[in-house]
C-alpha cells in the first residue's frame, strides 16, 4: 500500500494526541502480474488542530509466485515473493492554522516470505521524494510486517502487526517509529475490511506521540480474465 507521514514541526515538549484514520483503497489486478492501486483517505485529530486528506495512485509489478500450499490471500501482492512499485501522492495538511501542500513520488520494493502455510512475513522498503510547499526532501521508510491467517467456522480473518521506521534526510536521523496491530476481514475476492490501532512516536514532531484508530476498506478488481 502507498503510505504517508504527517507534516512535522519542532517542539521542545512531549505530548500525546488521538486521531481517527478512515481510508478506501481500490486494487486492480492486470495481466502479466501488473497491478494498479489508488486510494483516498482522511486523518482527523480529536481535540488538536490537525487534519490531513490525501489521494494517491501507483502501479506495481509482482514477481515469482509463492508456491507453498496455503489459503490464497485476497490481495495478489501477497501471493508473490517480490513486489516493485512506483506511485504519486498528493496530501493537504492543516495543522495549528498552517496549511501544507505536499506532492510525493514514491518507489517501493517489498520482498515476502511464507515460512509456514499460515504465516506471511514482509519487508517493505519505501523511498519518498517529497515537495512540501515547494521545499524538497527525501524520506526512507522500512516496515516489517507479520500476518497470521486464521479460519474459525465460516469466518476468515488475519491478525497482523507491523513496525515501521523513518529516516529523514534533512535531519540525517531515524526520527519516526510506527507500531501497528490490527485484524483484516476478507470477504470472498471482493473486499477486505482492515481495522487497527497504531502508536506513532516522533521526538522532533509536534505532537511527539499519536494514538491512531484506523479503518481501511479495500476493494479488489481482477482484470486478468
Amino acid at each position: 500500500m502507498i503510505c504517508h507521514s504527517r507534516a512535522t514541526g519542532q517542539s521542545a515538549t512531549s505530548s500525546t494526541e488521538n486521531e481517527a484514520w478512515p481510508e478506501a483503497d481500490a486494487h486492480v489486478q492486470l495481466p502479466s502480474n501488473w497491478r494498479v492501486l489508488s486510494f483516498v483517505g482522511l486523518e482527523q485529530a480529536a481535540g488538536y488542530p490537525f487534519q490531513q486528506w490525501y489521494v494517491a495512485a501507483g502501479i506495481g509489478r509482482q514477481f515469482k509466485p509463492i508456491l507453498r500450499p496455503h489459503r490464497e490471500n485476497i490481495d495478489p501482492d501477497k501471493e508473490h515473493f517480490l513486489l516493485l512499485g512506483v506511485g504519486y501522492d498528493y496530501l493537504r495538511t492543516t495543522q495549528s492554522g498552517k496549511v501544507f501542500n505536499e506532492n510525493r513520488v514514491t518507489f517501493d520494493m517489498t520482498p515476502s516470505l511464507r515460512p509456514t502455510s499460515k504465516l506471511l512475513l514482509r519487508d517493505r522498503n519505501w523511498t519518498e521524494l517529497r515537495w512540501i510547499n515547494g521545499k524538497y526532501s527525501t524520506t526512507y521508510r522500512n516496515m516489517l510486517d507479520a500476518e497470521f491467517d486464521l479460519h474459525i467456522h465460516s469466518i476468515r480473518f488475519t491478525p497482523f502487526g507491523t513496525a515501521e521506521f523513518f529516516y529523514d534526510s534533512p535531519k540525517h536521523s531515524w526520527d519516526q517509529e510506527w507500531y501497528t496491530g490490527g485484524v483484516q476481514f476478507p470477504y470472498k475476492s471482493v473486499f477486505m475490511l482492515e481495522i487497527y490501532y497504531r502508536r506513532e512516536r516522533c521526538p522532533t514532531c509536534t505532537p511527539q506521540n499519536w494514538n491512531v484508530g484506523g479503518a481501511t476498506l479495500n476493494f479488489f478488481f481482477n482484470n486478468t480474465r
